[in-house]
């Protein structure tokens, strides 16, 4: 007589198989938020804190046989992010599995599964932009991540276009001046490199004419496009699908901090049976945390919209 199939068999049948449907959908395409998010390995335990730090001013001239003098710098403020954990399952019940239909319909279900945990993923990104307005999401420094007065050392500091205005050669011309003037926390202008833009779909093929028309776009004259002749803006443009505003549009620069993706734990399939209902579940977890540095001079991705 056969010895009954075990939960233990069932699933090492049945796993690799939705395994495969699960990571065939969420494999599928490369995601939207790694053009604007860093992905960075978070240390073990239940949150991650940064301080931001300021530096000095300008170095003194030092007449001969002066000592030099010194500066001291310190914490501007301190942003603490707690890792959230993220996860969706579904069961196959036994009935299921009585009348065979657990395999295909598994299969189904896994595909849904993984584009469940890839839209909480792209939503939650795309989401740090989405309230990059709104008063009510402020960060360490006291303020919304795009704000015009971002506290410094000695005043404030901007990250918002200065006129509000529709992407455009003109505003995008006009946001190219404004972050070559950025500043640091002490001041001091830091020289930005801006690399991408940030559009919404409704901007990708505006953001395109951009930066990749030889002249000026939207103009008979036959003036030299400068976007595209000085290299600037060299990586493109990111769309993401999930942005709530259709005229919003950011600039992200070389500045070594900004928008990161702070890994706890990866993602995580597993499966297992439930002695109460015989079912089998299967289940996909992750958990972990979007941070920025909200501080004009500080974001590695130097954000300035034209409007919410």
């Amino acid at each position: 007589m056969a010895a009954p199939m075990r939960s233990t068999d069932f699933r090492s049948i049945v796993e690799p198989i939705l395994n495969e449907c699960f990571d065939g959908v969420y494999d599928q395409r490369t995601d939207e938020w790694s053009r604007v998010f860093r992905e960075q390995e978070g240390i073990p335990r239940n949150y991650h804190e940064e301080p931001v730090l300021y530096g000095f001013g300008a170095a003194p001239q030092l007449p001969d046989g002066t000592p030099v003098t010194y500066q001291q710098g310190g914490v501007l403020f301190l942003k603490r992010y707690v890792y959230k954990v993220y996860g969706l399952a579904f069961a196959l019940t036994k009935v299921l599995v009585e009348d065979g239909d657990h395999i295909r319909i598994g299969q189904v279900y896994a595909r849904h599964l993984a584009q469940s945990l890839i839209e909480t993923k792209e939503t939650l990104a795309a989401n740090v932009l989405n309230q990059a307005f709104n008063s009510n999401y402020i960060g360490g420094d006291g303020v919304q991540l795009n704000s015009a007065s971002h506290p410094i050392v000695n005043g404030t500091a901007s990250n918002l276009l200065t006129t509000a205005a529709n992407l455009s050669q003109t505003s995008l011309e006009q946001m190219l001046i404004q972050i070559r003037q950025a500043v640091d926390n002490n001041g001091k202008k830091i020289r930005l490199v801006p690399r991408q833009l940030i559009v919404a779909p409704g901007n990708l093929f505006q953001a395109e004419v951009l930066l990749k028309s030889v002249l000026r776009a939207g103009t008979g004259n036959n003036d030299v496009n400068p976007i595209k002749s000085i290299g600037l803006l060299d990586e493109g443009a990111a769309v993401l699908s999930r942005l709530t505003s259709s005229t919003a549009w950011w600039v992200q620069t070389d500045a070594p901090e900004g928008l990161k993706l702070m890994m706890r734990r990866r993602l995580e399939k597993t499966m297992e049976g439930d002695f109460e209902t015989d079912s089998m579940r299967y289940k996909a977890t992750e958990r972990d945390r979007k941070s920025t540095r909200l501080n004009s001079s500080h974001v590695s991705e130097s954000r300035m919209p034209s409007s919410a």
